[in-house]
């Protein structure tokens, strides 16, 4: 058996999640990468993925396979890059996952990270499930809040820290809350998961006082798009995460509210397969991500102490 087609093949289908669309994009018929699969698994002596008529999916031995598969084959990809340039530079394809919050800083400046390599190309996701990172084929996912207990390696990034904030237009019109307790005048935008209640209930810190203050929730986004343009748009009082607002904040499109009270931060961390070898197009990346968490980009909002 060629083992590099059979583990380029199994990889390729569980980034895919089907036979057909690997098979596509490696220029070989559906069937010709199944029975090489199916041979690979007759040799190992266990089954990789689960077959359905609508996508395939990873058994508990192909989740461990395919990290170490993934890790294998990104080792030699950058052998081969070294071998041929003298240099290990970052190539191929990145396919990264992110909480939906993180892409308006992940994308404005996109091309920081791909200017200096141009032998990278980035997929990206909406995703802030770390069991992504098999299920779907991925790099590295991006994910705010805490981490369940895994196999899987999390590597702390940052922190994203919420911020109250509210269009000029919409502070002209209904007044401008200074203390929490205000809040529960006005309207308030909030994102919520489908399976989840919405969170009404905001806290807030200023040194030794602490305050919870309920809140009217006038629109509830539950797919996570358009909680800021909402904002923007004058919907009333949002509370989204201090880098999704930032450059809005910036331009003038929206203002922070009580700025001398800090708000629930959470952690904003990069989930691996292993950290025993970090392919070079992931360490670019994290370093890329890393920076634009740093605190040195902040808005001027206090953080909890």
């Amino acid at each position: 058996m060629d083992k590099f087609r059979a583990l380029t093949f199994f990889s390729r289908s569980v980034e895919a999640g089907s036979f057909a669309g690997a098979a596509q994009s490696l220029g070989v018929v559906p069937s010709a990468l199944s029975k090489t699969i199916t041979a690979l698994e007759r040799e190992l002596g266990f089954t990789l993925l689960n077959r359905s008529t609508r996508k395939l999916s990873l058994t508990a031995e192909g989740e461990v396979y395919f990290a170490r598969c993934r890790q294998a084959l990104a080792e030699l990809e950058d052998a081969e890059a070294t071998a041929r340039g003298g240099n290990l530079a970052p190539r191929g394809v990145l396919r990264v996952g992110m909480h939906p919050a993180l892409r308006s800083i992940a994308f404005a400046e996109i091309a920081r990270l791909l200017d200096p390599h141009p032998h990278m190309k980035v997929e990206t996701f909406i995703t802030n499930s770390p069991a992504a990172l098999l299920d779907r084929g991925l790099d590295v996912v991006l994910c705010i809040g805490p981490l369940a207990d895994s196999t899987l390696v999390a590597r702390r990034l940052g922190w994203a820290r919420f911020v109250v904030c509210a269009s000029p237009d919409y502070v002209r019109r209904r007044g401008e809350p200074k203390q929490p307790e205000d809040l529960a005048q006005h309207r308030a935008i909030i994102y919520a998961r489908p399976d989840e209640e919405p969170n009404t209930r905001w806290e807030f810190i200023r040194g030794r006082e602490k305050q919870v203050v309920s809140v009217v929730a006038s629109l509830i986004l539950r797919d996570g798009v358009g909680l800021v343009d909402a904002g923007v748009g004058g919907a009333g009082v949002l509370r989204p995460y201090e880098f999704a607002a930032r450059r809005h904040v910036e331009g003038g499109a929206l203002k922070v509210l009580m700025a001398g009270w800090s708000s629930t931060r959470h952690p904003v961390s990069a989930v691996l397969a292993s950290s025993r070898y970090v392919p070079a197009k992931v360490r670019v990346f994290l370093e890329y991500a890393e920076s634009l968490l740093s605190d040195g980009r902040r808005l001027p909002v206090r953080a909890n102490p």
